[in-house]
């Protein structure tokens, strides 16, 4: 009852909250975000960030994820390869270095100031797609460049995590850098990425044929849900974060006969009720009273997080010939951390990186961020819009 309730509430208050955001000229999305806050413990206290709420949003993001691999152009995406990648590059360093250097500064430990500066590096494209697909601009140079750049970023952030973590343990005396820990830190990576393109070449087209002569209802559908799914699975086995498979399974679904139809119905299930989820848990996770006791830490760690990655793609971008507008779109769209972050800075309080003093306000600078978003992608498309 207490879940059905929830699920009432935030259906009801995204879908209010995105009319009056697109009533007032504003990205439907922050209407969302702000949603959570609202109902969440913040304010109202009316939804609370339980166990099921956060599996109803975990399949919100693998599905809008799904959708963006399926709504994206695979041809565009290998064109922009080279752009996605010096993005990725300039939107890891900078954090790392200004966040990294501004934590130790408040008297956080060399060791932990580091993990802040990773925690700030990764990129949630997630709500990015969103604002881009709300303004028509995700199958466009900037927004190819942007989700390739996201997920290269994601890759190499999952990596640095590794990294840390096996480093921390030699600290302790429980690991080597033997063949085990290479083959865990990339070799699985590859075998994965190796994997998805042997089942594109050979697999994917005969088994959708022959999904096609089951007589089911919408088995088309239904069968693409499983392949979603699946390699979200096997991208999280390998290390790697669940949307990455999603993407790039429903990226190589994008070239198959009926993906209209499935794209289709895939938003209808995702946009009725799992995304407004995955966009109210956000909101969920702020806590007022981290303002009170860490307020200056936080607007740092927000105004640096914000820049760093701002500056960061948009440096990216002009690097490589795109102009100034399509590169302050791709630097406005870097900005979000979301659920990304949010999970490194768990992993890092799980294996004592991230200590618990700082562990609130590095999750309100986190979601803080995650608002802004919306709101630079907006401004720099319309700055980029002649009159």
């Amino acid at each position: 009852m207490e879940l059905l309730t929830s699920l009432i509430l935030i259906i009801i208050g995204t879908k209010l909250a995105g009319h009056l955001c697109s009533r007032i000229g504003i990205p439907a999305v922050i209407g969302e975000l702000l949603t959570g806050v609202i109902l969440g413990p913040a304010l109202l206290g009316l939804v609370m960030h339980t166990e099921i709420i956060s599996i109803f949003a975990e399949v919100g993001v693998i599905l809008l994820m799904f959708l963006a691999g399926l709504e994206s152009d695979l041809d565009k995406l290998k064109k922009y390869l080279t752009p996605s990648v010096l993005v990725a590059l300039f939107g890891i360093l900078m954090p790392m270095f200004f966040l990294s250097g501004a934590a130790h500064l408040f008297d956080i430990s060399w060791k932990e100031a580091l993990f802040i500066g990773v925690i700030f590096s990764a990129t949630s494209v997630s709500i990015s797609v969103q604002v881009l697909k709300e303004y028509k601009r995700l199958d466009t140079a900037e927004g190819s460049v942007t989700l390739g750049a996201a997920v290269v970023d994601d890759i190499a952030v999952v990596l640095i995590v590794s990294l840390f973590s096996a480093f921390l343990n030699m600290d302790e005396g429980s690991s080597s850098m033997g063949v085990g820990f290479i083959w865990d830190l990339l070799g699985t990576k590859i075998l994965f990425f190796l994997g998805l393109f042997v089942f594109a070449k050979f697999i994917l087209k005969p088994l959708l044929a022959s999904v096609k002569k089951i007589v089911a209802v919408e088995v088309e559908t239904a069968f693409a849900l499983v392949l979603c799914f699946a390699f979200a699975i096997l991208s999280e086995k390998v290390g790697m974060s669940d949307v990455i498979g999603a993407f790039f399974i429903g990226l190589l679904m994008s070239k198959q006969e009926g993906k209209h139809d499935i794209e289709h119905n895939v938003s209808v299930i995702s946009y009725s009720l799992f995304i407004p989820v995955f966009f109210v848990s956000i909101g969920l996770d702020i806590e007022l009273s981290a303002f009170k006791e860490y307020a200056v830490l936080i607007i740092v760690f927000t105004l640096l997080a914000t820049l760093t990655k701002l500056i960061g793609g948009y440096l990216g971008g002009r690097i490589t010939k795109l102009d100034r507008s399509q590169s302050l779109i791709i630097g406005a769209g870097m900005v979000s951390r979301g659920e990304m972050a949010l999970i490194i800075v768990k992993m890092g309080e799980n294996i004592g990186l991230v200590s618990e003093a700082h562990y609130s306000a590095i999750v309100v600078a986190i979601i803080l961020t995650t608002l802004f978003s919306p709101l630079l992608i907006k401004y720099a498309i319309e700055k980029g819009t002649p009159a």
